[in-house]
């Protein structure tokens, strides 16, 4: 009785919040085919529409082309000749030249802010070491390890191809992905930039980071086939949210009008902390919380947050100075939202 008691004290305190609370209000009407809304940290879906349709993606593929190539290179200073073969390549282009010295740098921030698809070309020949093919299945191998199973990629730039498709749902997972990344975020998220191995300055197509107050990033894709695309991102009081909209004809509008109503309606609370006391085991021994966990909510949903312990005895399972004493789950409502440790201090 004594550790139910404290571990009622401790979701007490963790979730002290203001009595009072509105209901969220329903998600604007949006004009795109397929959208989703998700939250950066946790992944949690709060609005959607034709989520899993798969369809024609346009540039929003450089998102993985970029997240991929970032990984896949040791100098992102380094100068590469860029490929005769990567060179006039239609669409939209940064109009690289054959033989033409580039730092990958510079085309990365192509990629992201100009959308070349000569750019795109180029950095997959480099990553895929020397072969394109090579790195259009690294690119259907990551969006498998992500869970993005209902994308395929047969280009790195997401010209029009029947076989090359993607959907709402997987792209917010392979954008969760690559914004984790500080150096895909902060070119995602630049208005402009110096390309000095090609002298001269990119500005961003993506008019989120220049129009919405709290844009952070993060691509824009257009053809005729899939219409208007956008991957948005938006951050405030920490409390990331992305957006993606698919054959949208109000894309840009339609996101700033996603990202008021998410932020006027949600707020990402901290639900556990590391470190924090969850109880004691049955000889009287203290555990506590082994990982901090945040979780978007409305007003209303805090109340239905209920943190459910398992101390266990004897200790069995080390994990390097601590010792694995158990594990909680946090439920909203009677939904699974998170299952962490339970720990003590080895002595």
């Amino acid at each position: 009785m004594e550790n139910k008691i404290k571990i009622l004290l401790l979701v007490s305190a963790v979730l002290f919040f203001s009595v009072s609370y509105n209901k969220a209000d329903a998600i604007p009407d949006i004009s795109a085919q397929s959208y989703i809304v998700v939250d950066s940290e946790t992944g949690r879906i709060i609005g959607s529409n034709n989520p899993a349709e798969k369809l024609p993606i346009a540039s929003t593929t450089k998102i993985m082309t970029s997240i991929l190539a970032i990984e896949n290179t040791d100098d992102i200073e380094k100068k590469i000749e860029v490929p005769a073969e990567c060179t006039g390549i239609e669409g939209s282009s940064i109009y690289l030249k054959p033989r033409e010295m580039v730092s990958i740098k510079d085309l990365l921030y192509g990629i992201m802010l100009r959308s070349g698809n000569d750019a795109a070309e180029t950095l997959a020949v480099y990553a895929g070491r020397n072969s394109k093919d090579g790195f259009v299945a690294m690119m259907n191998e990551k969006a498998q390890e992500l869970g993005a199973y209902n994308s395929n990629f047969t280009n790195p730039h997401g010209l029009n191809d029947k076989n090359h498709y993607s959907t709402a749902y997987d792209l917010a997972l392979i954008s969760r992905y690559a914004m984790k990344n500080d150096l895909f975020k902060k070119i995602s998220s630049s208005e402009k930039y110096t390309a000095e191995s090609m002298n001269t300055v990119f500005y961003n197509k993506n008019k989120v980071v220049h129009q919405y107050e709290y844009g952070n990033g993060i691509k824009i894709g257009y053809t005729k086939a899939a219409g208007r695309c956008l991957v948005a991102s938006a951050e405030k009081e920490g409390t990331e949210i992305i957006v993606v909209v698919l054959n949208d004809h109000n894309w840009f509008q339609d996101s700033y009008k996603i990202f008021d109503w998410a932020f006027e309606n949600y707020k990402s609370y901290s639900i556990t902390e590391s470190g924090q006391f969850a109880g004691r085991t049955d000889d009287g021994r203290p555990v506590f919380i082994s990982d901090s966990f945040s979780y978007l909510l409305t007003e209303e949903e805090k109340d239905k947050i209920r943190f459910e312990p398992k101390i266990s005895d004897p200790y069995t399972l080390n994990k390097g100075s601590m010792t694995i004493s158990g594990s909680y789950n946090i439920y909203l409502d009677n939904e699974l939202i998170h299952t962490g440790s339970l720990v003590r201090g080895n002595e």
